[in-house]
């Protein structure tokens, strides 16, 4: 079910922002983005012109309305959300992904237009600079270690790196919306994970793991558990400590 969206007060309050959203992206899929004019949006929204424009402003406002919706629960999350820094920032693209996966009829098409229309790439790029600068923002308040240079960078690095995985994931999607989307909520989990690796030694340089010893323990099958125990002990010291 596609999450309650807000709604402008007023007559056209009771016209929802997806269905005007919807209305415009079939409008620009059946006819053209640049052929579709805001009277056309506004008769098949079922708004005023007026209202219209005074909601959205352009075409490309209409087109990208409910990101600027998402945007704002995302950075709702940010400011309320406790927990580690880095599952915080995951559970907030998370949030977009969910987006995306619940409203297909609005993002498949949005995708395919934005593709074709560099105008509409620019736009979606400064869309995705905002997640990417807000993510930072929070890393870099939250998490890393060393003086606030050092810190920032490191969360600006994590912050492309999340991104980066979290658009691999969902453009996988976007190019063949018809699969079980159980599989792209692993794909995303696994991502996650590997941004979690990548990102730990930058935010924290100074817990990076160290190797973990392999003992090869070869020994009589007779022997006993308490000999064996001691034995493995005795390895271990004089092995001395790992370095």
């Amino acid at each position: 079910m596609v999450r309650e969206r807000s709604v402008a007060r007023g007559a056209s309050a009771r016209v929802p922002t997806r269905d005007v959203v919807l209305a415009a992206v079939r409008l620009f899929t059946e006819n053209g983005f640049e052929a579709t004019t805001m009277d056309d949006i506004a008769a098949a929204g079922g708004v005023s012109r007026r209202s219209l424009f005074r909601r959205f402003g352009t075409k490309e406002d209409i087109l990208f309305a409910e990101h600027d919706e998402l945007f704002a629960e995302v950075s709702r999350h940010l400011e309320t959300a406790s927990g580690e820094p880095l599952d915080v920032v995951f559970a907030a693209a998370r949030l977009v992904l969910r987006d995306y996966l619940h409203d297909p009829e609005v993002t498949v098409p949005r995708y395919r237009l934005v593709r074709v229309h560099p105008r509409l790439r620019d736009r979606e790029v400064a869309m995705t600079a905002r997640y990417q600068s807000a993510f930072s923002r929070y890393l870099a308040a939250h998490e890393g270690e060393g003086g606030p240079e050092e810190r920032s960078l490191a969360a600006g690095v994590a912050a492309a790196a999340l991104i980066s995985a979290h658009n691999h994931v969902l453009r996988g999607w976007l190019r063949d919306p018809g699969q079980d989307t159980r599989g792209v909520w692993e794909r995303y989990d696994a991502a996650m994970e590997f941004v979690r690796r990548a990102a730990g030694p930058m935010l924290h340089p100074g817990r990076a793991p160290g190797r973990d010893r392999v003992m090869v323990a070869v020994y009589p099958a007779d022997l006993g558990r308490e000999e064996l125990v001691r034995r493995l002990s005795a390895a271990v010291d004089e092995a001395g400590p790992r370095g």
